[in-house]
């Protein structure tokens, strides 16, 4: 008689960046208990914005939204009874799901929370500052390393060895996944052909949510220039909604430089970045992306440096080893930001030549 399905909840909730990294752990979970011949059916939960990112997952069944604007709405218009009962009709939802394990992928006090109240029985997920393991059943240190997805490939390889404890039965091997719809990428490749761009093209991401980790703008502007310059390629920007007017600076009076900047959606930037030639970021979700596509990718990294190694041959960080860096959160250098500044166009061109020099 074959096993019932075994649910799990999977808990990464944003943002862009660390649902990319965090992307390999459905697919190790996933082996990890068909070593045990248990089959499972994995959901994620996740914020609304960043549903698109992980739809067409291979090992995610399926998506839960987290519509944490809504709450948020409610809790500054101070409708708190009707937020009790918006949280009380998602764990009606969360409960509906007859989760056994909850495993939570961010450590953050809200993430636990959706474990608990999910009624899985079992609670995975690290140590964190806040104290949210204390809604968990067991929890693990959140390393970092120089490897990229560093804490979430330890989750996993936790996970396995919750099961299996030393027992020499494989380590499931991880590996970042992120799909995008044929839908959205039929139209990012129509939006990019509107700009008459009808081969390869070079895609940069410039923009970020804090200022240590910005290239600054005059270094955009040279590599540019210094690209227009050395090869043909075209050049395609992208960014949010917010990004713009910046955008649009950075492409006035270039020739075969384009802005998408606000003018794709999430699923649409993803599918740019699959379809582009060489990609050039600084630390940000589309830059992880493009490492998962195993584009050409030079990743310009300053204070907060997630990674220095990858698992595609094809990236290349660049950052300045300062006695200072990485700060994280904690800069101390006035606003300067030098880890980002002693960056230079021609040392990211350097090694964006070994890609693009058949131009």
């Amino acid at each position: 008689m074959p096993q019932d399905v075994q649910h799990i909840l999977f808990i990464r909730l944003s943002a862009i960046g660390d649902i990319v990294m965090a992307s390999g752990l459905p697919s190790s979970i996933k082996r990890t208990y068909s070593l045990l011949d248990q089959p499972i059916e994995l959901t994620w939960l996740v914020e609304a914005p960043y549903t698109s990112l992980i739809s067409h997952h291979p090992d995610v069944d399926h998506v839960i939204a987290w519509p944490k604007s809504e709450w948020r709405a409610l809790l500054k218009a101070k409708k708190y009874w009707q937020l009790y009962k918006a949280v009380m009709l998602f764990r009606k939802q969360l409960r509906q799901r007859n989760f056994k394990v909850a495993i939570e992928a961010q450590g953050l006090l809200k993430s636990a929370f959706f474990a608990y109240i999910s009624g899985a029985s079992e609670r995975i997920g690290f140590i964190s500052k806040e104290n949210s393991h204390k809604l968990l059943n067991h929890a693990v240190d959140k390393p970092t390393s120089e490897l990229i997805s560093s804490e979430y490939r330890h989750l996993a390889n936790a996970i396995h060895t919750h099961y299996f404890g030393t027992q020499d039965t494989g380590v499931p091997r991880y590996e970042l996944s992120i799909a995008a719809s044929n839908t959205a990428q039929q139209s990012a490749a129509s939006k990019i052909r509107s700009f008459g761009i009808k081969s390869a093209f070079i895609a940069i991401a410039p923009f970020t949510t804090r200022p240590q980790k910005h290239w600054p703008s005059k270094h955009w502007q040279a590599l540019i220039e210094l690209l227009r310059n050395y090869c043909d390629l075209p050049i395609v920007i992208l960014g949010g909604p917010q990004d713009a007017v910046h955008a649009e600076s950075l492409a006035f009076e270039c020739n075969d430089v384009i802005s998408l900047a606000g003018k794709v959606s999430l699923e649409e930037s993803a599918s740019v970045v699959l379809m582009c030639h060489a990609f050039v970021g600084v630390d940000t979700g589309l830059t992880h992306l493009s490492t998962t596509y195993q584009k050409p990718t030079i990743a310009i990294f300053g204070s907060t440096r997630p990674y220095t190694v990858t698992d595609s041959k094809r990236t290349h960080v660049l950052f300045e080893d300062m006695a200072c860096a990485p700060c994280k959160r904690r800069p101390t250098c006035d606003g300067r930001f030098d880890c980002m500044s002693l960056v230079t166009p021609e040392k990211v061109l350097n090694r964006l030549k070994p890609y693009i020099n058949y131009q």
